[in-house]
């Protein structure tokens, strides 16, 4: 009898499933799903889609390159689940935040230097003259500001006091604001202009405010599954060449979404209100070969 059970035992283990390797690991990489595009005006997409196909180049050392797959359109909420559990998509570029970073494994690179953290207002041209006369944080905290329901930073603008109002849908927040439900729609830096220029017939009562800028500790980053070591690594060599290089600031100086905003200097003059991060402190975010600082914008 004893001898039965140590055979059932001995097949049980030849049938079980290989631990998988580096070398099977790579294997399965012929395919990485990301969402959707969330509007066909979305111009960031284009950025993050174009630079992780750079990281993945970089990053390959002879390995064949893994396809790009868009499966589903979804916002950042679902697209944490369905990462956590790793289904429908592999990887996912989005603001950081203690609660993504305790789910899921970030690549703490930030894609786009910090410049998300640096913030204008998309408003309607109504509200000008009373942001003209602004000097202290209070008056912002008072005004209604558009955010995406599951966005990174509502937890930053609520810690400093600022009044919200959410929506799943990213497209609803241009037509908050221009119906004037919402007063402020802050965007980062590099994105409110080209958004702008995309919906210029939608909403030709919208416009980029300039001489206001919020900043707070903020940077994306790609995302993967806590287990998928091989991807989360492959992006970290391909992200750490391309800043080490140089060639993450030339993209985003050479790309339509961030190309405008250089030279960070002619910022300089925007009545600027600092914010703090609870998610991220700013003593993470000093190391200049990833971060932009203030000194960038003198």
């Amino acid at each position: 009898m004893r001898s039965g059970w140590l055979v059932l035992i001995f097949l049980g283990l030849l049938l079980q499933p290989a631990a998988a390797t580096p070398d099977t690991q790579d294997a399965e990489l012929q395919q990485i799903r990301v969402p959707k595009a969330r509007s066909e005006h979305d111009v960031s997409y284009n950025y993050y889609f174009g630079l992780l196909k750079r990281v993945l180049e970089l990053g390959a050392h002879g390995r064949p390159i893994p396809k790009i797959m868009p499966t589903l359109e979804m916002e950042q909420g679902r697209a944490v689940r369905e990462l956590a559990v790793h289904r429908s998509i592999d990887l996912m570029w989005m603001g950081t935040d203690a609660d993504k970073e305790r789910q899921l494994r970030a690549v703490r690179i930030p894609l786009e230097r910090g410049l998300m953290g640096y913030r204008k207002f998309t408003i309607h041209r109504d509200l000008a003259p009373t942001l003209d006369k602004v000097q202290l944080l209070k008056p912002l905290q008072k005004l209604v500001s558009c955010q995406g329901l599951d966005w990174p930073d509502n937890r930053v603008l609520k810690h400093a006091g600022f009044t919200l109002m959410t929506s799943p849908v990213y497209e609803n927040l241009f037509k908050q604001t221009n119906a004037k439900r919402c007063d402020l729609f802050p965007r980062g830096l590099h994105e409110g202009e080209a958004e702008l220029k995309e919906r210029q017939q939608l909403y030709p009562a919208l416009l980029r405010y300039q001489d206001i800028m919020l900043h707070y500790p903020f940077g994306i980053y790609f995302f993967t599954n806590q287990d998928n070591e091989t991807l989360a690594l492959w992006l970290q060599d391909g992200l750490e060449q391309m800043t080490k290089s140089g060639e993450l600031l030339r993209y985003m100086q050479q790309h339509p979404l961030t190309a405008h905003v250089f030279p960070l200097s002619k910022h300089r003059s925007s009545r600027w209100f600092e914010l703090t991060n609870p998610d991220l402190p700013a003593s993470q975010v000093t190391d200049r070969r990833y971060w932009f600082t203030a000194e960038d914008f003198q």
